[in-house]
């Protein structure tokens, strides 16, 4: 899946080990894969020539739209984070000759064309440091037995006023001694 994080690293590959270029973004959409897009507010890249292709340092920050899991509202939690990834060349930057693959696997590749695709890492590094459990806010309420946001009517929260299962009046009776 390509990204619009991509990089030509033609003129890179053809220089000595340790060239470098500087990038840096912002406004940049990633998308995850699963509906939700990474909007990436600013990020910086550092490509440096190895022996076999290209290093990568980068630095992302930016929010993602979630889901709370106590309220159910959507909500932008930021995210941010730095990685550092190997990407392998492909072919031969001056004669166009496949180059043999690198013994490790799942590693990143620069296509074909010289074009590095920071998309898959950042994907990867954004998905690892979201939260397993997103919450909007640290004081999220929840939902009240009828499905209200409690956020948004702290009323709705009257036990006295719930219909409860008889064979669960022993928790009200619990809850209400809280």
């Amino acid at each position: 899946m390509s990204s619009e994080l991509q990089f030509n690293v033609s003129q890179l590959l053809q220089e000595y080990v340790g060239a470098t270029r500087q990038y840096t973004y912002e406004n940049e959409q990633l998308d995850l894969g699963d509906g939700s897009r990474l909007r990436i507010t600013e990020g910086d890249v550092k490509l440096t020539r190895t022996k076999n292709g290209v290093l990568v340092d980068a630095a992302m920050s930016g929010n993602v739209t979630l889901e709370c899991v106590r309220c159910l509202s959507d909500f932008s939690q930021p995210v941010e984070f730095d990685f550092a990834e190997e990407y392998f060349a492909t072919v031969h930057a001056t004669t166009g000759a496949p180059l043999p693959e690198p013994e490790e696997p799942d590693v990143f590749k620069i296509n074909g064309n010289h074009l590095l695709d920071l998309g898959d890492a950042a994907r990867e590094y954004t998905l690892i440091n979201l939260p397993i459990a997103p919450i909007c806010r640290p004081d999220c309420r929840g939902l009240s037995f009828d499905g209200q946001n409690l956020n948004d009517n702290p009323e709705a929260d009257n036990l006295d006023d719930q219909v409860i299962d008889e064979r669960l009046a022993a928790l009200k009776q619990l809850l209400k001694g809280a």
